[in-house]
């Protein structure tokens, strides 16, 4: 082939070329930008019992009880509910201990677990005061 047939080979096919050639550069900018990521591509799908099937085996066992917040926290918690104790103290579920006092949003819903005559007697118990 020489030089000038492919001159004008190439302005007879010039908008041909032009456009597969966009169309290539759409295909690879479209393909890099789609969403693909190797975590997602090892996810197997959970198998689901559905109500048409027979189980093989038995199901589990009931999970063990919850364990009080006592045993969380590895201590035991005096509740002293006098009428006289001024400061109520309470302990999450998470082991957040946190101290009520009167006046506060929710000292009259609080059921305390701990009472204590001073904000000192709290914060030596570990206890943080309400930010309410």
């Amino acid at each position: 082939m020489t030089y000038e047939k492919i001159k004008n080979w190439y302005k007879e096919n010039k908008e041909k070329i032009v456009l597969g050639l966009c169309f290539v550069l759409v295909f690879f900018v479209g393909y890099g930008t789609g969403s693909f990521s190797r975590e997602n591509q090892n996810i197997k799908p959970k198998l689901q019992n559905n109500y048409n099937t027979i189980l093989k085996e038995k199901p589990a066992a009931d999970p063990p009880a919850t364990k009080s917040k006592e045993e969380v926290l590895g201590k035991t918690i005096p509740a002293k509910a006098d009428e006289k104790c001024q400061i109520k103290g309470n302990v999450s579920s998470k082991g957040k201990r946190t101290y009520h006092i009167p006046g506060g949003a929710f000292y009259s819903l609080v059921k305390p677990e701990q009472c204590f005559n001073t904000e000192e007697e709290a914060v030596k118990a570990g206890f943080v005061k309400s930010s309410k």
